[in-house]
């Protein structure tokens, strides 16, 4: 074989390869909301007396979901599920708890409408604070996030102006979990669901954060490095889970409550501090 000859084959080879990347790279942009958001129908309409269907009208699609224990003493908690999450699986664990907690369906999840995406999801977030604090007024805000909904907390929290947050399995940004598991593509550029949720660091209040340092899905330095950038702000308490156990698991909820009632406190002219782990 020539020079020549080698010359062509590795330029067919290397023109192949990059069409093979191309291709990957825009198969990754076309199907990236596949790839991020999961949604689940409700398979069976909860029946806790304790839940009350709500449906908030967001001018071009209803959101649907149910408030629970509206008239329990303690905050009212706005709860953002995972990405594969629908909401009416966690009715019967809130029931449980004094606080009243709001938990609507993202967009395109359970009997909610229309299609989910990371602006629309903060903005239904911010709307969803706001209908919880006109019906209850005098009771402290609490967002809860879990996994994808950690995100959306946070970056609904500028707005919102909620007196505390609760993440579980936090992370930085989908941007930087992303580029570490596609490092061979132009993560950056791709991404239009980025949730960059430390930049609303300086926005978000006392925090309680809870990590596994064997999550597989969120890795564990994420939880971590957010939980450094709110320094004093946060309690971060680890338990030994996989990903889809934290709110399966009794003493995560003992943490929750302790918290919760640390922020009813105040409410009630007391102080606060970090719960004990």
């Amino acid at each position: 074989m020539t020079l020549a000859e080698v010359a062509g084959a590795c330029a067919r080879v290397g023109l192949g390869l990059g069409t093979v990347y191309l291709v990957l790279c825009g198969f990754l942009w076309a199907f990236q909301e596949k790839l991020i958001f999961h949604p689940r129908g409700v398979v069976a309409p909860p029946t806790n007396p304790a839940a009350a269907p709500v449906a908030i009208d967001r001018g071009e699609v209803v959101l649907r979901g149910w408030l629970v224990n509206e008239h329990g003493d303690g905050p009212v908690v706005v709860y953002f599920g995972g990405n594969g999450e629908e909401v009416s699986v966690q009715v019967n664990a809130f029931a449980r708890r004094p606080a009243a907690t709001l938990l609507v369906n993202y967009r395109g999840y359970g009997e909610s409408g229309g299609v989910p995406s990371e602006h629309a999801l903060v903005e239904d977030a911010v709307a969803l604070a706001a209908w919880a604090r006109a019906r209850m007024p005098n009771r402290p805000l609490v967002l809860f996030g879990l996994s994808l909904g950690t995100g959306v907390a946070a970056l609904a929290a500028a707005r919102a102006r909620p007196d505390a947050l609760i993440l579980v399995s936090p992370y930085r940004s989908v941007e930087r979990i992303a580029r570490k598991t596609f490092p061979w593509f132009p993560v950056r550029w791709m991404l239009r669901h980025p949730l960059r949720a430390e930049t609303a660091v300086d926005d978000i209040p006392r925090a309680l954060l809870i990590a596994s340092p064997v999550d597989a899905v969120i890795p564990f330095a994420e939880s971590k490095a957010m939980a450094e950038r709110l320094g004093e702000r946060a309690c971060f308490y680890t338990f030994h889970l996989a990903h889809g156990a934290f709110l399966a698991h009794p003493p995560l909820w003992e943490a929750v409550d302790a918290f919760l009632a640390d922020v009813w406190r105040p409410a009630l002219g007391r102080g606060w501090g970090c719960p004990p782990p």
